[in-house]
């Protein structure tokens, strides 16, 4: 069956930046669904939302306290979940939160301290679609001198006597060691405003990673959880973690420790009994598409006889709606209930639709829906505003196979992926087994926008998805499975007991 979107979500494709002149206004979720119905051309959607936007980086010296107000007075005035994250009940908290990484950001001595202590004031919104990205045309254009003293790479000794403490050592501290490569880093503290800890390399046989340089930086969120910021050839990845089993990050594991390797890579489908039909699926992503459709396609004899179907989606970080639509005639049993978005009417917003008004190549039919959308939103300024309605999709016919399906998720399931969950568990076939997924859903259509000099990126989300007010919120929580299960049972045997014993 071939079903026209009606979400556009690129989570797992975010990191890829374009290399045009102008940057996007939105990336498209929940909209697209209002503009297919309104019979929109979705091929010039996407085309204007790729070539419009702000102005790439401008040349402005800014220091660390200028690109701090820059970041925050963008999301305050833009994001749209400022409102519900910063509330009476909290306000305080969050003065005194930002008041405390202002202070610190007037204490960077270069780019990378800044980036580190922005991304760290971001968490306080736990929103994992508001984040920062490499804006890789602006960094290729700066010289390589200035690359290397505005990110400096910071040497510091490690001596064998520090070593040999950290081979004991509790805690995040100790010897990590990259299993099937000549690679070992020593972590441990090293305190200043920016960080508690350091990763630093002590053993690599690849030449860009030198002993004694510092390969990462860590600063404490709470109990067990960290912001982590990694360092390769002067450019920057931030992220949260929470280590476990021994493993730090990239497979880098202490004191050599074997952890089992749940990762769900590879596509696959394959028949587990004469009854059972299993599919591997580890992306929604657009590039994963014709892989999906021609599993299903080369499985179609199989489902159209086989009583249980099993979905592994386990660490798959979502994509676009249009991939999984293959996968839902074999759920459907009844009408599935959708909840509408809001955006959020900033000037900036507003401007972002604006700029695609200007497109010569825009039909007319499109510039109309546009103008309509536009008017609307500045009749409420600063407001949240409906801009997809609330539906019911009702087009599917529900198949007799197959008649049990059982879909395995864990907390790697994030964006389009919970999507797809909130469609899926309202069939009556479907079962949700494993851990509680990521929680990356309610706020989305991403607008990009630029720091005043650092050579990164800052994606905000625009729409604010009605869950919320139902109290249904996905974020900060994830979906929760129906079964759940643990690291250390076998999901696909516990699925396969757990169909046996319904049939």
């Amino acid at each position: 069956m071939t079903k026209k979107s009606r979400y556009l979500t690129k989570y797992d494709d975010r990191k890829k930046k374009s290399k045009r002149k102008l940057k996007p206004p939105v990336t498209n979720l929940m909209f697209v669904r209002h503009m297919q119905k309104n019979k929109i051309n979705m091929k010039i959607l996407i085309f204007t939302i790729a070539i419009f936007g702000v102005p790439l980086l401008t040349q402005a010296q800014c220091n660390c306290q200028e690109e701090f107000s820059k970041i925050k007075n963008h999301l305050e005035s833009n994001y749209a979940g400022f409102k519900d994250k910063v509330t009476i009940s909290n306000i305080n908290k969050y003065k005194d939160f930002t008041a405390d990484k202002e202070q610190v950001a007037a204490q960077a001595k270069n780019k990378t301290q800044c980036y580190f202590v922005i991304n760290q004031w971001m968490s306080y919104f736990n929103d994992n679609h508001l984040y920062t990205g490499l804006n890789a045309e602006a960094i290729e254009k700066i010289e390589s001198q200035k690359l290397q003293n505005d990110f400096p790479i910071e040497k510091l000794s490690v001596s064998e006597a520090l070593i040999k403490k950290l081979e004991n050592a509790k805690g995040i501290e100790g010897i990590y060691t990259k299993k099937g490569e000549d690679f070992s880093i020593a972590v441990f503290k090293n305190k200043n405003p920016f960080r508690d800890y350091v990763a630093v390399v002590i053993k690599s046989s690849n030449s860009k990673f030198e002993n004694g340089s510092v390969l990462a930086e860590l600063k404490e969120k709470s109990a067990k959880e960290y912001f982590l910021l990694y360092t390769y050839s002067h450019m920057l990845a931030f992220t949260t973690i929470k280590p476990k089993d021994c493993e730090l990050i990239s497979g880098f594991t202490k004191n050599g420790k074997e952890i089992i390797d749940n990762e769900n890579y590879n596509f696959e489908a394959k028949l587990l009994n004469e009854r059972t039909l299993y599919f591997n699926i580890p992306s929604f992503s657009w590039e994963a598409k014709p892989i999906i459709d021609s599993l299903f396609a080369a499985q179609q004899e199989n489902l159209s006889k086989s009583s249980n179907l099993i979905l592994d989606l386990r660490n798959n970080g979502g994509g676009s709606d249009d991939v999984y639509y293959i996968i839902s005639p074999f759920l459907y049993t009844q009408p599935i209930k959708g909840i509408g978005v809001d955006m959020f009417a900033s000037n900036d917003n507003i401007n972002g639709w604006e700029l695609m008004l200007q497109d010569p190549n825009l039909p007319s039919e499109n510039k109309a829906e546009y103008q309509k959308m536009v008017d609307k939103l500045k009749l409420k300024l600063n407001q949240n505003v409906n801009v997809v309605e609330d539906y019911i999709d009702s087009s599917y016919t529900p198949l007799l196979f197959p008649k049990d399906v059982v879909i395995l998720i864990n907390e790697g399931c994030a964006s389009s992926t919970e999507q797809f969950l909130l469609e899926a568990i309202q069939s009556k076939k479907v079962t949700l087994m494993g851990q509680n997924t990521s929680g990356t859903l309610d706020y989305s259509n991403l607008r990009e926008s630029d720091f005043c000099e650092i050579p990164y990126t800052l994606w905000t989300p625009t729409t604010r998805s009605r869950r919320i007010d139902i109290g249904e919120g996905v974020d900060g929580i994830g979906i929760k499975p129906t079964i759940y299960l643990t690291e250390k049972q076998d999901w696909i045997k516990e699925a396969l007991r757990f169909l046996n014993n319904k049939n």
